[in-house]
């Protein structure tokens, strides 16, 4: 079998790197394979005290978080600092694993004996994002091996040209974090078909940079050499559920009228607070840039904009809005938005982006943001404000990413060695 540090064994010889959590024996009999949703674990046996046990294969957050849970006792063990967010469902599933009848359609573009498998199982939007986004390294790194994608139905509209198998799972985001024995079941019964499994790390932080998002939708992403002399275009992505507030006191209300029920009546107040914030800088900008024309995208209604502004909002989405939407992002030369997994496809199209940036997200920093550049431009092209930044604040770094763009560009990218 190959020998690659992004590869983890399945099949012939399951990955065996491990120690009992037991005993601490190493070197544990490899049993066989557990695929109940988004965790992959091996299931072993100590050869010292015949101590049974499931450990997380290292692939997505396992890579750093793995942990392992006795098959007989429950016990979970080796945690390596992981969150409950990660081992609270984990041992929340496997202790009350669901029977539901999970259906998983299966498409074989290309046969083969030898594949990579990538689960991007996830109960996250972004995660599942970032996931798939590995998908790209295998089929360049490995063309020996075909690449089978385990993915949410909703998404397979952006498998990666080249894939050879698609494993489409038909389950909502947020049911996926359960432990499914219909899933396992399918899984390790496809996985009989081949002579040769590896799986893919799936990293939850893979390099953006790399990421050539024309071979995930079929849409190009803006091309810098036309920054200075494309239309001017900026789209505003307005989330419902985590907002750009005004003041403190507008996010405090916000807070306080969810916990006493009282969140709808104030919350149609924010939203519309939240369009005047982007429009208010939308207009400062073109005081300054006249003719700029924006899109506003977003899970939600569609309200009344200014000219020259086209609302893609929706509260239902189909591949027709998702691709809509991913050509707004491709003619922006930049996207206004609240941090969150909803700026990962808008950043991954457009040049650069101007985020807000909550308080409580500093150790999130740029997690969400589909970085395109790794010199210099990266500084100029990404910004990110206070999370009661001023719409004059955000005008101010669109002003400046239109009008100083050429010279920046100039003086780092043409007058170098």
């Amino acid at each position: 079998m190959l020998k690659d540090r992004h590869l983890v064994p399945v099949r012939p010889e399951l990955f065996a790197e491990r120690s009992c959590p037991k005993c601490g024996a190493g070197s544990p009999t490899p049993v066989g394979v557990v695929f109940p949703g988004v965790h992959v674990l091996g299931s072993y046996q100590c050869a010292s005290c015949s101590y049974r046990f499931l450990h997380d294969l290292p692939v997505g957050f396992a890579v750093d978080h793995d942990v392992a849970i006795g098959i007989d006792d429950g016990e979970m063990h080796d945690a390596h600092g992981a969150e409950p967010w990660v081992t609270a469902p984990l041992m929340t599933g496997f202790r009350s694993p669901s029977d539901e009848e999970v259906v998983i359609e299966r498409r074989v573009l290309r046969p083969g004996k030898r594949v990579v498998v990538l689960n991007t199982l996830d109960f996250l939007y972004g995660h599942v994002l970032l996931k798939l986004w590995n998908a790209q390294h295998y089929l360049e790194a490995h063309p020996e091996l075909g690449l089978v994608v385990i993915i949410p139905k909703s998404f397979e509209w952006m498998v990666p040209r080249g894939t050879a198998e698609v494993w489409a799972v038909d389950q909502r985001l947020g049911k996926a974090h359960g432990w499914y024995r219909s899933i396992d079941r399918q899984v390790n019964a496809f996985l009989t078909d081949y002579d040769e499994v590896y799986l893919g790390k799936g990293y939850a932080h893979p390099d953006k940079s790399k990421v050539d998002i024309e071979r995930y939708t079929g849409v190009q992403a803006f091309q810098l050499e036309h920054y200075a002399t494309a239309p001017r275009h900026i789209t505003f992505v307005l989330r419902e559920d985590r907002l750009w507030y005004r003041t403190p006191l507008h996010k405090l209300l916000d807070r306080v009228a969810g916990k006493v029920g009282l969140k709808n009546v104030f919350r149609g107040f924010l939203l519309a607070d939240q369009q005047r914030l982007a429009m208010s800088a939308l207009q400062k900008v073109r005081t300054s840039c006249p003719g700029v024309e924006a899109t506003v995208v977003g899970l939600g209604d569609a309200r009344p904009l200014p000219h020259g502004v086209v609302d893609l909002r929706t509260r239902k989405m189909t591949v027709e809005t998702e691709l809509a939407w991913c050509a707004a992002y491709a003619k922006s030369q930049f996207v206004v938005g609240v941090h969150g997994s909803n700026m990962l496809l808008p950043t991954a199209f457009a040049a650069g982006c101007i985020e807000i940036l909550p308080h409580d997200r500093y150790r999130n920093l740029a997690q969400d943001v589909t970085t395109r550049w790794t010199d210099v431009m990266q500084v100029f092209l990404y910004r990110f404000v206070d999370e009661f930044a001023s719409p004059s604040a955000v005008a101010r770094h669109a002003v400046s990413m239109f009008n100083d763009y050429a010279v920046f560009y100039r003086n780092n990218r043409i007058n170098i060695y």
